[in-house]
């Protein structure tokens, strides 16, 4: 066992909760600020099940496709950190590119998954499924919530393509095939 990875393990398993806590929270307080015709947290008091589990379902799919951003993001910390190459503002810079990397990957995510709902809801003009989640519909939450994670498992490679090719990681170097 070499204690520099495992020391960066820690690091690594530390910094995945924070980043974690971090998108999840303002995936969520995003949400609330971009829909406010549902008004969760008034329906979350009155204990509107159908509200918690499409929010519940948001959270998901946020998760699903961000972690799609976490690990390529911690694979190339860790060849940084690990490598010969460890000059500071070098790091500072693949620091800097990697949290921008996973921001705009949740960014994306949370308006991937807006846009789907909304797409979805004009796709169906016979079911208003904000009245009918505010209305405490299960069946329409629940439907909803399982439509949110489809679409973000679909969309979690294309998401996170999106955010490599627009913030790239620097070079690191390159392990001779010889």
């Amino acid at each position: 066992m070499n204690i520099q990875q495992i020391s960066f393990g820690f690091i690594e398993f530390f910094l995945t909760i924070f980043i974690s806590f971090v998108l999840i929270f303002l995936s969520y307080r995003v949400l609330l600020i971009l829909t406010p015709r549902l008004d969760e947290e008034e329906q979350l008091r009155r204990k509107n099940v159908s509200v918690g589990l499409v929010l519940g379902g948001v959270l998901i799919g946020e998760a699903v496709i961000v972690k799609q951003a976490i690990y390529p993001v911690m694979a190339v910390i860790q060849l940084f950190v690990l490598g010969e190459n460890r000059r500071f503002f070098a790091f500072l810079k693949t620091l800097g590119l990697s949290i921008g990397h996973v921001l705009l990957a949740g960014i994306l995510a949370v308006v991937s998954i807006l846009f789907c709902f909304w797409l979805f809801n004009m796709l169906t003009p016979r079911l208003d499924q904000y009245e009918e989640i505010k209305q405490d519909n299960m069946a329409v939450a629940v439907f909803m919530a399982l439509f949110i994670v489809g679409i973000c498992l679909l969309l979690s490679s294309g998401v996170s393509g999106l955010a490599k090719a627009l913030i790239p990681f620097p070079d690191i170097g390159s392990i001779p095939l010889r």
